[in-house]
């Protein structure tokens, strides 16, 4: 009987020390893949960017080998930002007026979005240094053109902006009959086909590309008299999240010096003619 049951034990032993062995390595190879927050330490970390990519040059979508894509020359400069963190970047597009929301409740990191560090907007977020300077425009359709020589002719019409925008402010100073203000460029393009709108006040390079790229539209010979300091556009961050900021504004004087950010418009810019 002690001899039928000692080969069992011995079997019974080398089974469990097998196991125990087999759960040990399991363990192993899983701590050296994952890190306790549940993320690779071999991979990059994950910097959010948010945008409305309905502003091109700035930001845009574009077919690019079949899959629609968030491109232009604000991306552009992201890529680099996140390059330089060592982080993989995610991009999350959404309504102009709701992205310094999305930034105080951290669901993106960074905002880039041809944004004018307004001191309203101060208010809540940080904002990195200039990155570029545009002009302002009035669109509107061919013909009225010529009715258009200021700000001031545009007292009595109905004028279309973008919600939350440096351009819904100049609005507001004329004494229209009606302002419309939308999230989306292209309704507020829609709204001017129609004669919804009388015109539009864009950035420069914005109304552009919509007169290069839509029959019927023309920038009206209005001059936008503005600050400097009105007219950039900058990154925000967080409010007090001062190290992304030094971080960010390094990699924009980089940029600024290599001349960059120029190459980039112009690469957005025949992005939007292909």
């Amino acid at each position: 009987m002690k001899k039928t049951l000692l080969p069992m034990m011995l079997l019974l032993v080398v089974v469990v020390f097998m196991s125990a062995c087999g759960q040990e390595k399991t363990t192993d190879t899983g701590s050296d893949s994952v890190s306790s927050s549940g993320s690779s330490p071999a991979a990059k970390d994950v910097i959010v960017l948010g945008t409305s990519a309905d502003y091109a040059p700035y930001e845009f979508h574009k077919k690019i080998d079949g899959k629609d894509t968030v491109v232009g020359f604000d991306i552009e400069i992201a890529k680099v930002i996140a390059a330089d963190l060592g982080a993989e970047l995610k991009i999350e597009d959404m309504d102009f007026d709701g992205l310094l929301m999305a930034l105080g409740t951290d669901k993106v990191d960074f905002v880039i979005s041809g944004l004018t560090p307004t001191e309203d907007r101060k208010k809540n977020v940080d904002f990195t240094d200039i990155y570029y300077y545009a002009e302002q425009a009035v669109l509107v359709r061919e013909g009225d053109n010529a009715a258009l020589k200021s700000l001031d002719d545009l007292s009595g019409k109905q004028v279309g902006v973008q919600k939350s925008s440096i351009q819904e402010g100049i609005a507001q100073d004329i004494k229209v009959s009606k302002l419309t203000s939308l999230a989306k460029i292209p309704e507020l393009i829609l709204e001017l086909q129609t004669g919804r709108v009388d015109a539009l006040i864009l950035e420069k390079p914005v109304a552009e590309q919509y007169v290069k790229n839509q029959k019927g539209l023309v920038v009206a010979d209005v001059q936008i008299e503005q600050a400097e300091d009105e007219g950039g556009s900058a990154i925000a961050v967080k409010k007090g999240n001062q190290k992304l900021l030094d971080q960010i504004n390094t990699t924009l004087e980089k940029l600024k010096t290599n001349g960059d950010i120029e190459r980039f418009v112009v690469e957005a810019n025949e992005m939007l003619g292909e």
